[in-house]
């Protein structure tokens, strides 16, 4: 199987920053392009916030996905590794499982865990759901 298409689901994560590490790695090896994506989802409606500050917030939560992608592709552009970013609104695990079904990669490499984990104890959500919905090969870096 030759690996040309990788997609690497970034979030600022210590566990997300592995994956990318493993991204390049293997994306060198195959001469193989990354797509790197920062998934963002505004869960405001669960709670009375003024107009006002919800759109003040969802540009926050806008802006720290690009910031995450920014950096990540800083780091694979001075690995001098094929590459381009998305930032993507919505569940991050519906979104991420739509992208994989698009058969557009041949590899998804991801980190076991995200900022949302309870100290660790349990395989991240997100990529939990990505395994258990698509079936394309799926890297997990702890």
């Amino acid at each position: 199987m030759q690996i040309s298409k990788i997609l690497l689901p970034v979030d600022g994560s210590s566990y997300s920053d592995h994956a990318t590490e493993y991204a390049i790695y293997l994306a060198r090896l195959s001469n193989a392009h990354i797509t790197a994506v920062s998934c963002y989802e505004w869960l405001g409606h669960m709670v009375d916030i003024p107009d006002s500050v919800v759109e003040e917030l969802k540009q926050n939560l806008k802006n720290q996905a690009a910031d995450v992608l920014e950096k990540t592709a800083q780091i694979i552009d001075q690995a001098g590794v094929n590459h381009n970013v998305k930032t993507m609104s919505g569940s991050p695990g519906t979104m991420l499982t739509n992208l994989a079904k698009s058969k557009e990669f041949d590899l998804i490499i991801m980190g076991s865990h995200g900022h949302s984990d309870i100290a660790g104890l349990f395989l991240g959500s997100v990529t939990h759901k990505v395994l258990n919905t698509i079936y394309c090969p799926v890297l997990v870096v702890p």
